[in-house]
């Protein structure tokens, strides 16, 4: 295990295992100040910085979000929060956009990346999947398809009136205005609640 500590004047400091995300010594000189939040998935960290940056590593193995240098630009500035899972990040910036990176488990959302260009307020996520509520009450997943990222099934009632989202494992609920339910993602962890 591995652990990131936050400490009042702003800086980082990690530590425990360095294959799983201990070892911070690459982006030593950028944790040093500014640092208002952490945030980590399977083996890996993001810190969040005051100027709305975010800096990033992870275990020595790779492959769990520790590398964001394929969304480096979109990561220098305007980042509000920070979602994980397993092996994946989601970054919402005050323009209401989302930047995401990390393994298949949702850090690759370029088939939905036109919806994801404004409007999301809040982003949900399970273990390997995200789901991203808009202000107009749509919801766009992502990630994998057959615990939650795929939302196909029930897309039709996922366009609008929803006001909440929850999540377990493997599959999403939504709350809609008229108090309804919508589930999916994998049956047996709530996806199905047909019966």
């Amino acid at each position: 295990s591995a652990f990131a500590a936050l400490k009042e004047d702003g800086s980082v400091v990690s530590f425990g295992n360095e294959a799983k995300g201990g070892d911070s010594s690459t982006v030593a000189a950028q944790l040093r100040s500014g640092v208002s939040q952490i945030f980590s998935s399977g083996n890996a960290f993001a810190a969040l910085k005051d100027d709305g940056s975010v800096i990033t590593w992870e275990n020595s193995m790779g492959g769990y979000g520790g590398d964001s240098s394929s969304v480096s630009n979109e990561l220098q500035s305007g980042v509000t929060q920070i979602f994980s899972n397993y092996s994946a990040f989601a970054a919402l910036k005050d323009d209401g956009s989302v930047v995401t990176w990390g393994s298949s488990y949702g850090g690759n959302s370029s088939n939905v990346a036109s919806q994801l260009q404004s409007g999301v307020i809040q982003i949900f996520s399970n273990g390997t999947a995200f789901a991203a509520l808009k202000d107009d009450g749509s919801v766009v997943t992502w990630g994998s398809s057959s615990w939650g990222g795929d939302s196909s099934g029930v897309s039709n009632e996922l366009q609008s009136g929803v006001t909440q989202l929850f999540s377990t494992n493997y599959a999403f609920a939504a709350l809609k205005d008229d108090g309804s339910v919508v589930t999916w993602g994998f049956s047996s962890n709530g996806g199905d609640s047909s019966s």
